[in-house]
């Protein structure tokens, strides 16, 4: 038996290292890869920086000096350096092997990329030198402007060498892992048993949610009750990790209460001090209304906060109320920037999310369209139900966004390179408040110009 269980250990061993070793191998190479690439973007824009001056004037006293340092950077073990004035033409290299100053590169489709401002990164083969290298191109600004273009390769076959060694390592890794592989089956067939099941009943009770529950330290060989010891520390350490966040969130949520409690009755004292007309009681009114939607908004991103400890609670949501209500809540803010807010909003369509979630989400689209839209522009909110799908949609003529934002605007402290500004953290805290109500959020480009900003909802059976 013990053999048997040998040889199907080792089987599973073998099997598991050649299917992980091979997609491990790629792995490395597009991580080096990507590396090389990040350090190179980087360098390039620090030369870039350093040559701005210099390709203002175009002054051979001041190029001097980004020579010196384009020849310092190579003679480091550094890349290849070329930097190009606005028109692609050469200006500055440290490429003995390859000095083409005064030849235009515009042709070259980095450094077209790199004069009209983006950042161009890729493979070419060096017909001179007979090398294939990798290269980052990026645009040399001052101010609003672009002065030149700087362009930093390197050679390909370094990259290769240091994955060779790498998958070397890995080679005698997984050699190794085999050797003790094989002792170890050897140990665990004869002790594995006893007290696996005893441990896997406490982990399974701690992990539906009993943290009370612990491992026995006293049953199975030496290294079960070792495992039994670890679980039973990390299980002390997360308990107290739980029991912190649930006190944290109860502490915030009264210190959070108590100055907007203070702002409500500061608002009634000076509604009672003036005189009550009707447009003073309207603008009461409404104030009232944005404290209490404070007050329900902080309520619902604290229990949030808590879904690590305790799932968020889901509730059914009057989706066409929030909706129609946030968005006459922005519309004359629209209309202060010269901007068309329309609604189509379907009647009595209710949803399933977490309490607040809709109208947060419905804020930061808002928002950030609103930033976006010029003046004279039409920013549409729909809201519309099919089947069990309720799809809230926020759509502007905007400059609209690039395939990298789509697929990482959502991302916590991400701020892309397009025209939506701010901490990169709306979209993200959207993302989360659609995950706890399971919910799905996308951001695209429209064919006719602009974004559009997309939630998906379950609506109630």
């Amino acid at each position: 038996m013990r053999r048997l269980l040998l040889a199907s250990f080792l089987g599973i061993v073998l099997v598991a290292l050649a299917i992980s070793t091979v997609p491990f191998g790629f792995f490395i190479q597009t991580v080096e890869r990507d590396r090389l690439l990040t350090a190179l973007e980087r360098d390039a824009f620090v030369i870039a920086g350093k040559a701005e001056e210099a390709l203002e004037t175009l002054d051979p006293a001041d190029l001097a000096p980004v020579r010196a340092l384009a020849q310092e950077y190579r003679d480091a073990g550094g890349a290849r350096v070329v930097i190009t004035d606005e028109r692609g033409v050469v200006i500055v290299t440290n490429d003995p092997e390859e000095n083409r100053v005064g030849v235009s590169y515009l042709s070259r489709p980095e450094f077209a990329d790199a004069t009209a401002g983006r950042i161009s990164t890729g493979e070419r083969v060096s017909e001179t030198l007979g090398l294939t290298l990798v290269y980052v191109a990026v645009p040399v600004f001052s101010g609003q402007g672009i002065v030149g273009a700087v362009r930093l390769t390197f050679d390909k076959a370094v990259i290769d060498a240091e994955v060779r060694r790498q998958l070397v390592g890995i080679l005698i890794v997984a050699l190794t892992t085999l050797g003790l592989g094989g002792a170890l089956a050897l140990i665990l067939s004869r002790t594995l048993a006893r007290g696996v099941r005893e441990l896997e009943q406490a982990s399974e009770a701690f992990a539906g949610g009993d943290f009370s529950a612990r491992a026995r330290e006293d049953v199975g060989p030496s290294d079960i009750r070792a495992l039994a010891a670890g679980f039973n520390a990390m299980a002390d350490k997360v308990s107290a990790l739980v029991e912190t966040q649930r006190r944290f969130a109860s502490d915030a949520s009264h210190q959070l209460r108590t100055p907007i409690t203070a702002l409500m009755l500061r608002i009634e004292g000076l509604r009672e001090s003036l005189k009550p007309t009707k447009k003073v009681s309207e603008r009461f009114d409404a104030l009232e209304t944005e404290v209490g939607r404070l007050n329900r908004l902080i309520d619902g991103l604290l229990a949030l906060g808590r879904a690590g400890a305790e799932k968020a609670p889901v509730v059914t949501i009057d989706a066409t109320a929030v909706v129609r209500e946030r968005v006459e809540s922005w519309t004359s803010l629209a209309e202060e920037s010269g901007t068309t807010l329309t609604a189509s909003i379907d009647e009595g369509v209710r949803i399933r999310a977490v309490e607040t979630a809709l109208e947060h989400i419905v804020d930061v689209y808002l928002d950030n369209a609103l930033s976006v839209s010029p003046e004279g522009s039409t920013l549409e909110v729909l809201l519309t139900r099919e089947g069990s799908k309720v799809t809230l949609t926020v759509r502007d003529q905007g400059p609209g966004v690039s395939d990298e934002v789509s697929s990482r605007a959502f991302d916590r402290f991400w701020r892309g390179g397009s025209s939506y500004e701010g901490s990169g953290l709306g979209l993200a805290i959207v993302k989360q408040l659609a995950d706890a109500s399971g919910a799905t959020v996308s951001l695209t480009r429209r064919e006719s110009g602009g974004a559009e900003a997309l939630a998906v909802f379950v609506a109630p059976e």
